[in-house]
């Protein structure tokens, strides 16, 4: 019989993390964490985390619910100014505490969450991988203004390590990073968005979202919000003002608002890279129904 490597010392961490309550291990963890001891600090019981993968309609959402903000923070909306109302806290949760002008409910945008286990309520949206691949390809593109990077290359990147390491690295696989929120809206105040039902009927994902927030809009405001969120009105303001992620550029390398389609992936990439991603992530893939 093969001898335990567990030594005594991790053997009695294991021991005495297993007879713990789960707050005793919270409050030992921030104890030891003092970004983790300002992030608790600045949490209110009504804020609301906006996550998921690049390109998944993480701004589309983000868009449609300043709109809905937009009297009660102040100040006029644009494509380019969306963190006025929706901060982003990527990788970063504990500077939530530089929000405390914003009245509630609040909204973060974190791609790369850090302190997930003690969010009040995520709005978590999900994309097929195919489709946010591409698009996500795109953004890169622009980001390292290298017009000629192979789409084989980028998606060998994101499927060996989960992220463009030149430009994200603290990004999660996209499989692990579903499989995380599948898994934590089982026990957290968890509402997931499908990109492609927010596609099908926008006002209704829409609805369902502020409902999760108890955030108290007139029906006429969702209308509103929905008719700024279209493809259409979010690409005129784009040219207007330029987009948040691309620095106010107005569209000279590339709009953000690029396609907007459920579908476009079949035209850009090959079938062997297609395959590719659905063997990386085949089950998350059929739970959330993409195949």
């Amino acid at each position: 019989m093969q001898e335990s490597k567990t030594s005594p010392e991790n053997w009695m961490k294991s021991l005495i993390k297993s007879a713990l309550p789960d707050a005793t291990l919270q409050w030992i963890r921030d104890q030891r964490d003092p970004r983790r001891r300002q992030f608790g600090r600045s949490l209110r019981p009504d804020d609301t985390f906006l996550v998921g993968h690049p390109k998944s309609g993480n701004t589309w959402i983000a868009y449609m619910l300043a709109s809905l903000m937009e009297k009660r923070v102040g100040g006029t909306l644009t494509l380019a100014n969306v963190r006025d109302f929706l901060p982003l806290v990527h990788n970063r949760d504990w500077e939530i505490n530089r929000y405390n002008h914003l009245p509630s409910p609040r909204v973060f945008r974190n791609e790369a969450p850090h302190y997930s286990e003690k969010y009040p309520k995520t709005i978590y949206i999900v994309r097929d991988p195919r489709a946010a691949f591409v698009s996500y390809y795109h953004h890169c593109l622009h980001d390292l203004e290298s017009p000629g990077w192979p789409m084989k290359e980028f998606v060998a990147e994101m499927l060996a390590h989960g992220c463009i390491r030149r430009l994200e690295p603290q990004l999660v696989r996209w499989d692990r990073q579903v499989s995380i929120w599948l898994e934590r809206a089982r026990h957290q105040a968890v509402h997931i968005v499908r990109y492609e039902d927010l596609q099908k009927d926008c006002r209704k994902e829409l609805l369902e979202i502020v409902r999760f927030m108890d955030l108290k809009c007139a029906p006429i405001d969702i209308d509103n919000a929905v008719d700024r969120g279209s493809f259409k009105n979010m690409r005129r303001d784009e040219q207007l003002h330029g987009a948040e992620p691309y620095s106010g550029d107005k569209g000279e390398k590339g709009f953000f608002v690029r396609r907007g389609k459920v579908d476009g992936w079949e035209d850009e990439l090959t079938p062997e890279l297609a395959r590719q991603i659905e063997s990386a992530f085949r089950l998350p893939m059929q739970k959330l129904g993409y195949l």
